[in-house]
């Protein structure tokens, strides 16, 4: 059992809670903060091979497409899911904490 703590606007954005290795999955679970006027990533795109469950406790994301356009926008209480290798990055409108689940499979 652990407290959900979000890291420090001056640590990294992501702080780890749980790493799980079980046989053919992987689970890891933890919080991010994300600082108002931010890109992440700065340049490009991120892909990760798991798959990606996020909660937006606070705060305003909007969510790009590769081409540039807005694919949409991520508020308080909304829920995302994206696909292993699914291309992401986002521009941070106000300081934002989220909650993620990484499963590897």
């Amino acid at each position: 059992m652990k407290k959900i703590t979000y890291p420090l606007p001056d640590e990294h954005y992501n702080k780890s809670l749980f790493h799980i290795q079980k046989e053919q999955v992987e689970f890891q679970f933890g919080t991010v903060f994300l600082k108002k006027g931010t890109r992440i990533p700065e340049v490009g795109f991120t892909r990760h091979p798991s798959h990606e469950i996020s909660i937006i406790q606070q705060g305003n994301i909007e969510m790009l497409n590769e081409d540039g356009s807005i694919k949409g926008y991520l508020k308080s209480g909304d829920v995302v899911y994206l696909e292993a290798f699914e291309a992401q990055a986002g521009n941070i409108l106000e300081d934002t904490k989220l909650l993620y689940m990484l499963i590897k499979t």
